[in-house]
């Protein structure tokens, strides 16, 4: 795992970073955004202690993003002093134009692999998947799932 995480990471890493830079998001905020995306809507103190980020640099931090319209922010219906995060519609396209790029550098390690050994990798993953999602909350980290799902039809594999 750790080869193949080195294989991909430093392409999606690289890219990443040049349009990060051409976008003027910080590192922090795009995990932020992730963060937003995958425990909405989620209070202001939550997503701090998700960032390891002090409260007043979270506000701060949000603040931004608002202000960018790539966040929405909220009042809790059942507190109304607290505020709750979600991602703007502009969030949510931002973050799949960045995916885009992610998935543009698995294809890019992978696009010469037989469609045969695609498969079997395709099916060792999806059985990992299961299990992970099986396990207890509580153990392991939430697995975010925004492609398709193991049911679905899988993508057009490229021949060798």
């Amino acid at each position: 795992m750790q080869q193949l995480h080195r294989l991909v990471s430093d392409r999606i890493m690289g890219a990443l970073q040049s349009e990060l830079q051409g976008e003027d998001v910080s590192f922090t905020q795009m995990t932020a955004m992730y963060k937003v995306r995958a425990f909405a809507p989620i209070s202001v103190t939550a997503l701090a202690e998700h960032l390891g980020v002090s409260l007043p640099a979270t506000s701060q931090l949000i603040q931004e993003l608002v202000r960018r319209r790539l966040m929405e922010r909220r009042e809790n219906p059942d507190d109304r002093r607290e505020k709750l995060l979600a991602l703007s519609d502009k969030g949510q396209q931002f973050l799949s134009i960045k995916e885009k790029t992610m998935m543009g550098a698995y294809s890019e390690v992978f696009g010469r692999v037989a469609p045969e050994t695609l498969g079997r990798a395709e099916d060792a993953i999806n059985a990992l998947l299961a299990e992970v999602r099986q396990a207890k909350p509580d153990s392991c980290p939430p697995v975010f799932h925004d492609g398709p799902a193991p049911h679905d039809d899988p993508p057009a594999r490229k021949s060798a």
